[in-house]
């Protein structure tokens, strides 16, 4: 069985920028220290400056191969056309030969040099090649027109060749190796344009051969060749022209079911070179006007609807390609904007990849079996892009096999596998941090924590919903918020992360949170449970019917009976082992338990007891107790905690919305007089050290209710205590003492 869904991916030679290919024979880089050296200095350190061309070495038993077929099309483009004139068949070929014009053995080596020059001719019968040689001399060469003798064995040596004087060079190893080497460089370049342009010129030459009724095919295939070939030659204006010639034709082919695939294949591949073009050249605009019309003509033909999940695949992929070729061109130096930038289209590939995923899910969910005979055997050896493994070199015109199509189509489903959406929406937000648009950032952040919690990796799902709920609380997104915590809840569950399972269950029995009493008193009880659960039949209960068919922000929270069964033991080893204590910072998280404090005053004397008023608040509808109230207090050179000294007269069990204060005393150091002395925290416990003990601690601000909005000033406050209106007073001077001890003067004048 083979996975045919490469079909989607742009190949290798579509992707790499065209260079002319320069073959080198008669080089022996293993055995020859000259010849190594030649090699590196053309093959190495590839500058940009230097001319855009890729070295080759090539032996002598290397085969050339030739092939045409515009007579009978069978398909659009052939899968080793671009390799080869990428790797294979060289526009020009260098004959590298050690020979000196003083030579004793000049007329020997003359021969076995012509030898060899016939024999790559021969090899390359039937290509536009061009064919030179290139002396290897151990003395500099003197200056033109001084040696009759080079003069006349170059003329000798050229005939005996078969070429052209301006095809024989002389390259002396020496000092100046690299400058001899990068003159040759310039002119291979400029022979291979040549080639080049010539063999453009042999394509469009066809044209005269062509029909339209029966060579359609051949029309796209043509003008791609010719676009590709000027590429080579670094003509992109007229590669760009050319190309967009192909994909017009290419238009005007009928799209049915059995060419759907070959066709927006072959579309995919010219948009790619298109747009690509259209950045280098300098077209922002055009290149995404030429992708937005891409999509809009090939979103609608999907070919076999059995197949729709391939569709979306390829969508897919034209997006994701789309915002590399732009994030590319920003890198150099391109100038994007928050409306236009590549994250959109990362964006957009994210989410036609959880479309394949849904369909695949609907179309693939039945197949159980593979077919046989293998419909996909021979997948990746088919000659031509984009054709069905099981009817390849077929033309349109053809009838199908219903029985071939079928187990074709069956096959392709049961291979199917999921694409790499989390990667897609990776790309989308990192472009959308680059180019500041933190709404849709956080947006993308919540659909790749639902792709994790799909793919059952609830682990990083709670770590990113975790680190959304930092956002959504500073911009009181309530009806977001309360969907995050209830996911990251979830996950916090089906994890057995109890530090996380506690302190966002707190924060879910907030008032401001909008989920339903039913689910609350669960989560409610299933805390009692943690602070209680002595045995491992006590661990909390997993129900989250009320998720079912949620689709706010995640779709639908369809449980598995087996994830259920997989965290309950997880959580049984946790729960039972030894008591939990856990210190749990409250700063900056919206719980159902708010807290204030105040100093009474902002000076107190050495001598006088410091008064702290401490405030909480419960929004919880159901019952809460603490088994502790304390408050640490900050001094410059230490920090002191104190225990509430009015539990006497305050309960430490709360109700709803109830509100009460506590009051701490303490004696003034002398040690801080003239200094500031700081409440630095708030904590509150919960539970008991024998059980499950948590520790709260409420810092920053000391404000937990955040909650300050005007209006909230004008409801009626029922509670005794006005919560709202509390004004903390967190720092507070110790100052002297007036003296007790009172001195007077009494006096008169004295007598004379």
């Amino acid at each position: 069985m083979q996975n045919v869904q490469n079909n989607i991916d742009l190949p290798p030679e579509i992707c790499v920028k065209p260079q002319a290919l320069v073959g080198f024979s008669g080089l022996d880089i293993v055995n020859n220290a000259v010849h190594k050296a030649i090699w590196e200095i053309f093959s190495s350190n590839r500058r940009v400056e230097r001319a855009p061309i890729q070295f080759k070495i090539i032996s002598n038993a290397h085969e050339f191969r030739t092939s045409y077929d515009w007579y009978i099309p069978k398909g659009i483009l052939k899968r080793n056309w671009m390799s080869k004139h990428l790797y294979e068949i060289p526009a020009v070929m260098v004959i590298f030969y050690n020979l000196d014009w003083n030579d004793s053995l000049w007329n020997e080596k003359m021969i076995e040099c012509a030898s060899r020059v016939q024999s790559m001719r021969a090899a390359l019968e039937g290509r536009n090649t061009r064919i030179t040689v290139v002396l290897v001399q151990n003395v500099l060469p003197p200056p033109v027109g001084e040696d009759i003798l080079a003069s006349e064995r170059a003329v000798a040596l050229c005939s005996s060749c078969d070429l052209n004087s301006q095809s024989l060079f002389v390259l002396p190893h020496g000092d100046h190796l690299q400058g001899y080497a990068v003159r040759l460089e310039n002119a291979f370049y400029e022979f291979s344009q040549s080639i080049y342009h010539n063999e453009a010129k042999h394509v469009k030459s066809h044209k005269e051969h062509l029909n339209k009724n029966s060579h359609q095919y051949l029309f796209v295939r043509h003008q791609f060749k010719m676009g590709f070939l000027y590429e080579l030659k670094q003509d992109i204006h007229t590669a760009h022209k050319h190309y967009a010639v192909a994909y017009n034709n290419l238009l005007e082919i009928r799209i049915v079911d059995t060419n759907a695939l070959e066709i927006r294949t072959i579309a995919g591949f010219i948009n790619y070179k298109l747009c690509r073009l259209m950045f280098a050249l300098n077209l922002p605009r055009d290149a995404i006007s030429q992708f937005k019309a891409h999509i809009d003509k090939f979103k609608n033909r999907m070919g076999f609807q059995e197949l729709t999940f391939e569709h979306y695949a390829w969508l897919s992929k034209q997006y994701s390609v789309f915002g590399e070729i732009f994030d590319e061109a920003v890198k150099l130096g391109l100038p994007a904007v928050q409306t236009q930038h590549p994250g959109i289209y990362y964006q957009q590939a994210a989410q036609f990849a959880i479309l394949r995923k849904k369909s695949c899910q609907e179309l693939c969910s039945a197949i159980i079996a593979y077919p046989h005979p293998d419909p996909l055997e021979g997948a990746s050896h088919l000659e031509f892009y984009g054709q069905r493994p099981w009817r390849p070199g077929k033309v349109t015109a053809e009838p199908p096999d219903p029985h071939l199509e079928s187990n074709g189509i069956q096959a392709i489903q049961f291979l199917e596998k999921q694409s790499l959406i989390i990667s897609l929406f990776g790309l989308a937000i990192s472009q959308y941090k680059t180019y500041r648009c933190p709404r849709t950032r956080r947006h993308l952040v919540l659909q790749m924590a639902d792709e994790y919690y799909n793919s059952k990796d609830y682990g990083k799902a709670l770590t990113l919903l975790t680190h959304m709920l930092w956002d959504f609380r500073n911009e009181r997104w309530w009806g977001i918020l309360s969907q995050i915590l209830e996911k990251a809840l979830t996950c916090a569950y089906f994890t057995a992360n109890v530090q996380d399972y506690v302190l966002l269950a707190l924060e879910i029995l907030c008032s401001s949170v909008t989920i339903g009493v039913d689910e609350k008193r669960r989560i409610y009880e299933n805390l009692n449970r943690i602070l209680k659960v002595r045995t491992a039949t006590d661990c909390p209960v997993g129900n989250i019917g009320c998720c079912v068919g949620n689709r706010f922000l995640f779709g639908d929270l369809k449980i598995p009976q087996d994830v259920l069964q997989n965290a309950i033991i997880l959580w049984q080893p946790v729960l039972s082992a030894e008591p939990l204590n856990f210190s749990l910072d409250m700063a900056n998280i919206i719980t159902c338990i708010e807290t204030k404090a105040r100093f009474t005053k902002g000076a107190y004397e050495v001598d006088q007891n410091v008064t702290v008023e401490v405030f909480i608040r419960s929004t919880c509808p159901f019952p809460l107790a603490f088994s502790k109230v304390s408050v640490t207090i900050n001094a410059p050179e230490y920090s002191s905690e104190f225990a509430v000294t009015n539990l006497e007269e305050v309960s430490l069990n709360f109700h709803n919305f109830e509100v009460k204060k506590f009051i701490i005393e303490f004696m003034a150091d002398t040690n801080d007089v003239n200094k500031d002395i700081q409440i630095g925290a708030i904590n509150i416990l919960l539970g008991n050290s024998s059980e499950c003990c948590l520790d709260l601690k409420y810092t920053s601000v000391l404000d937990t209710s955040n909650n300050y909005m005007e209006l909230l000033h004008f409801k009626q406050c029922n509670n005794k205590l006005d919560f709202e209106n509390i004004q903390p007073l967190s720092t507070a001077s110790i100052v002297p003492r007036d003296s007790k001890l009172g001195v007077d003067f009494i006096h008169s004048q004295p007598a004379y």
